[in-house]
C-alpha cells in the first residue's frame, strides 16, 4: 500500500489515510441517517424588531445537520491528526555517574563486528544531583578493546539533543566497549551497537560496572534494548521545542527540581497528565496537543455560528481552519500552542455570547455567568502561555464597546422621552410608553453597569491570578516548596528571560513575512533507511494566508466605516493578538507565533466571503472551489508538515517560494 501511495501521491501515507477517512465518513453518514435521534428543527436566527433599545441577539440552533458537519469535519481531521503521530515505544531509563571519571564496561556476545553506534539520553535524577541539571553528553569517552588492555578510541559523545538519537557510523570490531564518564552531570539513557550490514542490535552485557550499588547501574544503558529504533524518524524521536516541553512535563510527573521553564506550565502539565497514562514516549506526549487540537474543531464551528449564525458559513470557516497548515503541524509537536489557542478562543467564544446581549432584556446573572466563563478560560490561556495576554486586552475593548454602546442607546431613550408631548391620541400613547421604557431602561442600566464592573475586577484578574498561581502547585520550579512568592519570582524570571533574549536562528522570521507566508519555520527533517525522506515545517496553507492578506484589511474597513459588529470583533480579535509582535516582542520569533492571529484571519476570509456572495449569489460555486484547493493543498503539503514519507524530489518539488526550505 505505501509503494503504491508513493507511486501514485508521492505520499507513503496518503492512499492509506484516504481510504479510512472515505470508510469513516460512510459510517458516520450513516449514523446520522439511521439513528434513531431527536434533533431540533431548522430556525432562522433573526434580530427582533428594533425599538429604542439594543435586543440580545438569539443564540444558534444546531441541527442535524450542523452535528453531522461538526463531526464529519472533526473526525477527519483528528484522523490526520493521529496518523503516524509517534511511536509508544523509547528508552526511558537512565543511567548517571556517581563521581567524576566514572567507567562501564560493556562485553558484545554475540558478534563483535559492529558500523553504527546508536546513541540517546533523557534527564537523570535532578533531586540526586543538588548543585546542577543531571542532563546530556560531555565528551563521554567511547573505546573499545578486545583484551581489557590495550583500548582504542571510537568516538565520543558530546552535546547532542534530550530525547534524539546520536548515530555514529564507522567500522569496529571489538568484544568490549569501555565508556567514560568525565562529568558528573552526564547521562546515558541507551546505548546499542549495530552489526555490520544488518538491520539489528549486536547483543550486549555489562562487564565491569565501578558503582553496581548505585541507583542508578550500569545496565540502565542496555536494558531496552529492544526499544533503540535502528531507523528514527520524528516518530522515534524529539525535534525542535519538544526538547524542553516533554522534558519539563517528565519533571512534573516524577516530582523532580525543574529545569527553569520560560512559560507557565499548564498546558506542561497536560502533557505530563498524558505521560503518567502512556508512559514517556514521542506518542504520549504528542497526544494532548492533538486532542486539543481536535476539540478546536467544534470550538471554531460555534464561534463562526456565534458571529454569521449561518450553517454554510460555519462550514466554511472551519474547512478552512482544518485545512490550514499551521493547525495541523502545531497540533501534532509537544508544544503549547494547541492549548494556549483552545482558551484564547473559548474566551473570546464567551465573551461574544456576552456581547450579543444586552444589558435591556438579558437578566444579570445570565451577563455575569458568560463573564465568570470568559475569565476562568482567559486565566487557563494564561496559565498556559503569556500570549493569552495579548488576547486578553481584545476581551477588554469588546466588553467596554458593550458597556459604551448600550449608554449610548440610553442616552438615545432619554432623548425620546424628553420629547414635547404630542396632542395627538395616538403618537401621545407611544410617546408615553417611550418614557416608560426609559424608566425601566435606566433602572436595568443603574442596577447593571456598577455591578458588572465590579464582577470584572473578580472575574478577569482575581480569578485569573489565583488560576495562574495554582497551576504551580504540581511542579517542583523551585527547590524550595511553593509559595506566591515563588511563582512571582518565577514570573519576573521569563519576564527578563524573554526582554533580554538575544538568540537568532536559521529559520526565524518576522511580522511581516507572516502575512504573506514567506518564511516557515522548518522542524524536523531526517532521512531513513529506504531513501524516505520525513520533513516537518510549520506555516501556513497559502492559498488561506494569502486570502488572509485582502481579506483582514476589508474585515477592518467594514468595521469602522459600516459598523459591524461581526467585523469588530473579528478585528479586534486580530489586533490584540497580532500587533505585540509587531510593536512590543522584538527577540528572535518564529510563523508559529502567527498562529492565535490566523483564527482570526479565517474568521475574516469567512466574512469577506459572505460579502461577495450577498452581493454575487450566483458565484457560490467559488467558494466551494476555494474549499476544495485548500484541501487538496492540505494533503499535497503532508509530506512537508506531517513528516509523511516522500521522495527527495518532491519535497523540492513543495518548496514554492525561494525562502522556503524543507530539507
Amino acid at each position: 500500500m505505501s509503494n503504491i501511495s508513493l507511486s501514485l501521491f508521492k505520499d507513503t501515507e496518503l492512499l492509506s489515510l484516504l481510504l479510512v477517512m472515505a470508510a469513516a465518513a460512510v459510517l458516520i453518514i450513516l449514523l446520522f441517517r439511521f439513528v434513531p435521534i431527536q434533533w431540533k428543527n431548522d430556525q432562522k436566527n433573526e434580530m427582533p424588531d428594533q425599538h429604542l433599545f439594543l435586543h440580545s441577539a438569539i443564540n444558534p440552533v444546531y441541527t442535524r445537520t450542523d452535528w453531522l458537519a461538526i463531526t464529519l469535519i472533526a473526525v477527519l481531521y483528528g484522523i490526520v491528526s493521529f496518523w503516524q503521530l509517534g511511536s509508544s515505544v523509547f528508552p526511558s531509563t537512565t543511567w548517571q555517574p556517581t563521581k567524576e571519571k566514572q567507567s562501564i564496561i560493556l562485553e558484545l556476545t554475540e558478534g563483535t563486528h559492529f558500523d553504527a553506534v546508536y546513541a540517546i539520553y533523557g534527564e537523570g535524577d535532578n533531586n540526586h544531583n543538588l548543585t546542577d541539571y543531571q542532563l546530556g553528553f560531555h565528551n563521554m569517552e567511547i573505546s573499545g578493546s578486545n583484551d581489557k588492555t590495550a583500548w582504542t578510541n571510537i568516538t565520543a559523545l558530546n552535546d547532542g539533543s534530550i530525547y534524539q538519537y546520536m548515530i555514529n557510523n564507522g567500522d569496529w570490531d571489538y568484544k568490549y566497549i569501555r565508556i567514560v564518564s568525565i562529568n558528573p552531570n552526564d547521562t546515558l539513557t541507551e546505548i546499542g551497537f549495530k552489526a555490520i550490514g544488518e538491520d539489528r542490535l549486536l547483543k550486549v552485557k555489562v562487564d565491569s560496572d565501578e558503582a553496581p550499588e548505585s541507583q542508578y547501574p550500569a545496565y540502565l544503558i542496555i536494558d531496552e534494548q529492544d526499544r533503540i529504533a535502528m531507523n528514527p524518524t520524528y516518530m522515534n524521536e524529539s525535534y525542535f521545542d519538544e526538547i524542553y516541553h516533554p522534558r519539563n512535563a517528565y519533571e512534573i510527573v516524577s516530582g523532580q527540581y525543574m529545569y527553569a521553564s520560560v512559560h507557565p506550565l499548564l498546558g506542561t502539565s497536560l502533557i505530563a497528565l498524558s505521560i503518567k497514562m502512556f508512559g514517556m514516549n514521542p506518542l504520549a506526549w504528542r497526544i494532548p496537543g492533538v486532542i486539543f487540537g481536535i476539540m478546536l474543531v467544534p470550538l471554531f464551528y460555534a464561534v463562526l455560528k456565534l458571529l454569521f449564525s449561518n450553517r454554510k458559513w460555519a462550514i466554511f470557516g472551519t474547512v478552512l481552519f482544518v485545512t490550514d497548515f499551521m493547525h495541523l503541524t502545531t497540533s501534532r509537536i509537544a508544544t503549547l500552542e494547541p492549548f494556549s489557542v483552545f482558551w484564547i478562543l473559548l474566551m473570546f467564544y464567551f465573551m461574544i455570547r456576552y456581547f450579543k446581549t444586552s444589558i435591556f432584556d438579558t437578566p444579570l446573572k445570565e451577563q455575569l455567568k458568560l463573564l465568570l466563563w470568559c475569565g476562568i478560560t482567559m486565566g487557563l490561556g494564561i496559565a498556559t502561555k503569556w500570549t493569552a495576554c495579548y488576547s486578553a486586552v481584545g476581551l477588554a475593548i469588546l466588553l467596554f464597546t458593550k458597556l459604551i454602546a448600550e449608554y449610548l442607546e440610553l442616552r438615545k431613550a432619554k432623548k425620546t422621552s424628553l420629547e414635547p408631548l404630542s396632542e395627538e391620541p395616538e403618537q401621545l400613547t407611544i410617546q408615553e410608553n417611550d418614557r416608560a421604557e426609559y424608566k425601566r431602561m435606566s433602572s436595568c442600566w443603574k442596577q447593571s453597569f456598577l455591578k458588572t464592573i465590579g464582577f470584572c475586577f473578580l472575574f478577569f484578574i482575581l480569578i485569573p491570578i489565583v488560576i495562574y498561581c495554582l497551576a504551580y502547585i504540581p511542579c517542583r520550579v523551585w527547590r524550595s516548596d511553593w509559595s506566591i512568592a515563588n511563582v512571582w519570582k518565577q514570573v519576573e524570571y521569563m519576564y527578563r528571560y524573554h526582554v533580554n533574549l538575544q538568540a537568532t536562528h536559521p529559520y526565524q522570521s518576522s511580522w511581516y513575512q507572516w502575512i504573506l507566508d514567506i518564511r516557515p519555520i522548518w522542524y524536523y527533517g531526517r532521512a531513513s533507511a529506504d531513501g524516505l525522506y520525513h520533513s516537518i515545517a510549520c506555516f501556513s496553507n497559502p492559498l488561506i494566508c494569502w486570502a488572509g492578506f485582502f481579506a483582514v484589511p476589508y474585515t477592518f474597513w467594514c468595521a469602522i466605516k459600516k459598523r459591524d459588529s461581526a467585523a469588530w470583533i473579528i478585528s479586534i480579535g486580530y489586533l490584540t493578538a497580532f500587533l505585540p509582535w509587531v510593536s512590543l516582542v522584538k527577540r528572535c520569533v518564529f510563523a508559529y507565533h502567527f498562529y492565535p492571529s490566523s483564527i482570526f484571519m479565517i474568521f475574516s476570509i469567512v466574512y469577506a466571503a459572505r460579502a461577495i456572495m450577498i452581493k454575487h449569489p450566483k458565484k457560490i460555486f467559488l467558494i466551494y472551489f476555494f474549499a476544495i484547493a485548500c484541501a487538496v493543498l492540505f494533503l499535497m503539503f503532508l509530506p512537508a508538515t506531517a513528516g509523511f514519507g516522500t521522495e527527495n524530489s518532491y519535497i523540492k518539488f513543495l518548496e514554492w517560494l525561494p525562502s522556503w526550505y524543507f530539507g
